[in-house]
């Protein structure tokens, strides 16, 4: 799955198919009481989904969850489409979300591999992979049914095919479906992508075709929101969706006004989670722009990690702006502070990239056998003592 030469790496799909298939039924068999309240609410809104016919998924409704009805209108509805086609599939329904989770983690950690050794060679994308599991970001996401993990794939996905979309119009193709789908995963927050698009634009090409591309997928996707929201009128009579959207989360994000002062301690609350969700690797992108006078080279002047910083602080002064605040609202800064740590250990220590390479073929089983540990201490601990493991 991970690796280029397939003839070598045939059980590697297998390998990753059976750990998904164990994930997924570890929270079948053992009992898994969601707490926090958006899981709970798209769980039971997506199980509720489930059983309408296709045709009317556009408009989901609150079905009483938390004492709300009338229509879902906080997020458009595509984390929801996904858990309701598990479910489609044969899933049970408590257990849907937290398997289309697991697959949302899985392909995450496919392109962060991707990303990062299309920069920098397999032993950095294997560090990436290995570093993002050992963070409590990930271990905190593991098994949840929020929308900033596949929002997350989205983004990385996304800069992924982008920075592959001059060798094939199949990579445009492709960076273009990543907007559409963060769009209607997280709504106005795809702006992230289209942000670190330009950003990579400005850093990496500065050619007039590729900036048309990302113009391109912003109107396309604005066109497919166009087409939703006739599809989603012709469904409730008349009810608007994006125009109620936008007042829900603008209202409660910006209805205080522009507050320079509350803004700045908005970036100081994200400043503090980015530094606590991405231990330990982020503390090393931190010794990265103090390089030692040995060092043959300045890892601050490296593309890549000059990206890793700028994708972070792009996104923790979008999400700054609103006054509304959560640990996972900057959910993707982590992935490129994790990755922009990996990047300085490896520079800095060739031996652990040598100690990669040498064991690169027994890696695949060792991610699987940590991932499910993970899941399996993950559903234990948060059964048995979740009140004192909030974070």
């Amino acid at each position: 799955m991970f690796h280029s030469k397939k003839q070598q790496n045939f059980w590697i799909t297998p390998l990753f198919l059976l750990t998904y298939i164990v994930l997924c039924g570890s929270v079948i068999i053992f009992p898994y009481k969601i707490y926090d309240s958006d899981s709970s609410a798209y769980s039971y809104i997506a199980q509720k989904l489930s059983f309408l016919p296709i045709r009317e998924w556009c408009a989901p409704e609150w079905w009483e969850h938390g004492s709300n009805i009338g229509l879902f209108q906080d997020h458009p509805p595509g984390i929801l489409w996904v858990t309701a086609l598990f479910i489609r599939a044969g899933v049970p329904g408590p257990s849907a979300a937290f398997c289309a989770n697991f697959l949302y983690i899985f392909l995450c950690l496919y392109f962060l591999y991707r990303l990062t050794s299309y920069f920098g060679g397999s032993a950095l994308g294997w560090g990436a992979v290995f570093a993002y599991i050992f963070t409590p970001i990930f271990l905190q996401y593991l098994i949840r049914a929020n929308h900033e993990v596949p929002l997350n794939l989205a983004i990385i996905a996304g800069i992924y095919w982008l920075a592959r979309s001059e060798e094939s119009w199949r990579y445009k193709a492709l960076f273009i479906i990543s907007l559409v789908f963060a769009v209607f995963v997280k709504g106005i927050s795809a702006l992230v992508l289209a942000m670190l698009a330009f950003l990579y634009w400005i850093m990496f090409f500065r050619k007039r075709h590729t900036l048309l591309l990302i113009i391109i997928a912003s109107f396309f996707t604005l066109a497919v929101m166009f087409l939703f929201e006739i599809w989603y009128r012709n469904t409730t009579y008349g009810v608007a969706f994006w125009l109620n959207y936008l007042s829900l989360q603008g209202g409660g994000a910006i209805g205080a006004g522009f507050n320079p002062l509350q803004k700045i301690y908005n970036i100081i609350w994200y400043l503090g989670r980015a530094i606590l969700f991405p231990l330990p690797w982020v503390l090393f992108m931190l010794y990265g722009f103090y390089p030692s006078k040995k060092e043959k080279f300045d890892l601050r002047r490296d593309k890549f990690f000059q990206f890793c910083i700028g994708s972070s602080i792009l996104i923790i002064l979008f999400f700054s702006l609103f006054d509304r605040k959560a640990d996972r609202y900057i959910f993707p800064a982590y992935s490129f502070l994790v990755l922009g740590g990996i990047w300085i250990v490896l520079h800095l220590r060739p031996n652990i990239r040598k100690f990669i390479e040498e064991r690169k073929k027994l890696l695949p089983l060792y991610l699987c056998l940590i991932i499910v540990i993970f899941a399996l201490i993950r559903i234990y601990v948060h059964s048995s003592h979740y009140r004192f493991i909030q974070f």
